[in-house]
């Protein structure tokens, strides 16, 4: 099991694990600084479609030669994406990679059904991974970004989509907590009644490869003190590996506080599609860029 987004680059390097992504409006300093790392660890080769002129200011700031990079010149953020699109369609690019352009424009282009990147029974998902340092190991956040009320059925596909993500990560039998203000099955609150189904559905072996419980509030999923204060037993209070929100607003707000808040170190999965999509947000500085281009390499491993 890795315990920090460390190990898993340690690891990808030691396998001699190498990808090639597409960056959509690469002209971005974070985007491409991570890019850089990522190059210079040998982890990664990238097509950046961009702002030519801008993207080769950036590398010539970061000490690096614009000739020894593909860069194509795309000034139309839309354009851009669809080239990005494209190139993974056709196998030139193993995935591709958000730069400095609006997530609603790149997802766009890479949903387009005539490029068929999405399975048409899949629901596409993200997952925030985050380097928990006060329990010495991994934790996801499932939805930030997504789906806005996922209602239970929803929620059933992306509780299979972050397990097989923990899987990935070596987390065996991920402990899921399905997230709610109370631990009570209370009728009035469908989170509520969602999680007990959850619960229910992997009892009875309709989640596999986990261990699912809910209700349970934020403090229960995270803190065994808390569980024993509140006397909430079972296999997942106080040791959740994955949290499962009960909406986007609830999930991104937890994404900010683990990243602006807490400080942890991050980075951001979208779960569904044939092959990892790279899509941090603009704000997320070059280090949980290069986290999040690692654990899509282990994705697409």
């Amino acid at each position: 099991m890795f315990s920090s987004f460390a190990d898993i680059l340690s690891h990808i390097r030691s396998a001699g694990i190498r990808k090639t992504a597409a960056v959509a409006a690469a002209h971005d300093d974070d985007v491409l600084r991570s890019a850089a790392e990522a190059r210079r660890l040998g982890i990664m080769d990238f097509v950046l479609v961009g702002e030519k002129e801008k993207i080769s200011g950036i590398l010539t700031g970061l000490g690096e030669k614009p000739g020894d990079w593909e860069i194509i010149d795309e000034e139309d953020e839309s354009k851009s994406a669809a080239a990005v699109a494209k190139m993974v369609a056709d196998g030139r690019a193993d995935m591709p990679v958000k730069g400095i352009l609006h997530t609603s424009v790149y997802l766009r282009a890479l949903l387009n059904k005539e490029i068929g990147l999405l399975d048409k029974k899949s629901l596409l998902s993200q997952a925030t991974v985050f380097e928990d340092k006060n329990a010495g190991k991994l934790r996801l956040v499932t939805d930030c970004v997504i789906n806005v009320a996922p209602d239970y059925d929803a929620k059933f596909q992306i509780v299979k989509s972050a397990v097989s993500l923990a899987h990935k990560l070596g987390i065996r039998e991920p402990r899921v907590a399905v997230i709610a203000p109370v631990e009570t099955v209370n009728p009035a609150m469908p989170e509520c009644v969602d999680a007990a189904m959850l619960s229910k559905a992997c009892e009875r072996g309709q989640l596999r490869g986990c261990i699912v419980d809910g209700p349970l509030s934020l403090d229960l999923a995270l803190s065994e003190e808390a569980a024993v204060t509140k006397g909430v037993g079972g296999e997942v209070a106080g040791r959740a590996d994955i949290l499962v929100v009960p909406n986007l607003v609830t999930g991104n707000v937890l994404d900010k506080a683990i990243r602006l808040l807490a400080g942890f170190q991050t980075a951001g999965a979208i779960l569904g599609a044939r092959m990892p999509f790279i899509a941090t947000s603009r704000s997320d500085s070059a280090q949980n860029k290069l986290n999040t281009i690692a654990v899509s390499i282990l994705q697409a491993e």
